[in-house]
């Protein structure tokens, strides 16, 4: 294991304001209730790619996506992504960052892991009061332009890894499998009842589902085989004040579905399609220490990943109340170099005295230029 504390590069902030790089409207809106609009504070830069060359063999951090961040038990917050020189890229490694300050500024990115000739992805935590769980997956996954997804060479070599600290990311446990054949994405849960969950989807299959641990962390099973005509990948999950537990499913129709257990994750209903418009990325649900429900996603039709919203549910997710805009960028036009421009991949943390910290990758694709940076804004709620 090469786990170290691998100082990366000093991180800044930004000034307060809007993140404004382009114009893209909004593609469409959930049901809208009285609830109040957040507000967005301040916003600040957790990480800046150094490189921004896919094929320059010094490039070792240009390429970062998939951020989550988590309230560790000493106050700071800790944001973690995997980085290389392009996705899947077999020297990819679990970058992390940590604020001392509720998100305001940002320290240095250290390596959290970096398995040996395999791409590390997809970080992911679990509050557990002291506890903080760090999951990631890691595999060789050799992407032909005529193997996709669950048919990719290597699919099957995936594993999902989870590690712990006690003391706030001053010395972590070494990395040992959850599961295999699963990754996860966002951030799992603690139920009001003790029990731990972790959003799951499986690499071969592209089914959804959860890790469960009814034993504190020293084992999971899976629990759910979720499937949806429009595909059930990354999903997100949130308890409801019933006790249920609420997962709405990245897929690939335009549309957030959704899935409903009411038995603590044992078994989940038949995934159902929302009115809620959303890109085909991940999203991120989180419910506050008053009840309501937060829902930070891309706003928008596929192939878009633009803009990244914010809004709330006080109804248990029934209705949503107006969006905040996060982020937007600028739609690449015909004949540009540059194909694709996101901001995308929220994780949403809420601080002990009401705000929101929330982290998202913003990702430019090109044939010659591709680079992610990972950013983050404060809002009140």
């Amino acid at each position: 294991m090469n786990r170290r504390r691998f100082l990366i590069r000093s991180c800044s902030t930004l000034a307060s304001g809007r993140l404004l790089l382009g114009a893209a409207p909004v593609c469409g809106h959930a049901d809208r209730t009285a609830l109040p609009k957040p507000v967005l504070l301040s916003e600040s830069l957790v990480y800046k790619h150094p490189d921004q060359d896919p094929y320059d063999p010094q490039n070792r951090f240009g390429f970062n996506h998939a951020p989550s961040v988590t309230l560790l038990s000493d106050g700071r917050l800790l944001a973690a992504w995997f980085s290389g020189p392009f996705e899947a890229a077999v020297n990819q490694v679990i970058l992390g960052c940590y604020s001392p300050d509720g998100g305001r500024n940002w320290g240095p990115a250290e390596i959290l892991n970096d398995f040996p000739r395999t791409s590390d992805f997809d970080p992911a935590f679990i509050q557990d009061g002291k506890r903080t769980w760090l999951f990631f997956s890691a595999g060789r996954w050799n992407r032909y332009p005529f193997l996709r997804g669950e048919h990719a060479i290597g699919a099957e070599s995936f594993k999902t890894y989870c590690s712990h600290t006690d003391n706030a990311g001053r010395g972590w446990s070494e990395p040992r499998v959850a599961f295999e054949r699963v990754g996860c994405r966002t951030n799992g849960i603690k139920l009001s009842t003790g029990e731990l969950l972790l959003p799951i989807y499986g690499f071969v299959g592209r089914t959804a589902g959860v890790l469960k641990s009814t034993d504190q962390g020293r084992s999971w099973r899976r629990c759910g085989d979720i499937s949806s005509p429009a595909r059930a990948d990354e999903p997100t999950i949130a308890e409801l004040s019933s006790g249920n537990v609420l997962m709405f499913l990245r897929t690939n129709d335009g549309f957030i579905w959704k899935s409903v257990s009411q038995d603590k994750g044992e078994t989940w209903s038949t995934a159902e399609k929302t009115s809620i418009v959303a890109g085909q990325a991940s999203h991120n649900l989180l419910r506050l220490r008053d009840g309501r429900i937060a829902l930070t996603h891309d706003a928008c039709k596929p192939p878009l990943r633009t803009p990244l919203t914010l809004r709330l549910s006080g109804d248990d997710a029934a209705s949503w109340g107006e969006p905040l805009t996060l982020a937007e960028i600028a739609v690449p036009g015909k004949g540009e170099e540059i194909w694709g421009r996101q901001v995308t991949y929220p994780s949403v943390v809420e601080l002990s005295h009401g705000v929101l910290v929330v982290v998202w990758a913003e990702i430019i694709l090109g044939d010659r230029v591709q680079y992610g940076d990972i950013r983050s804004a404060r809002v009140r709620v």
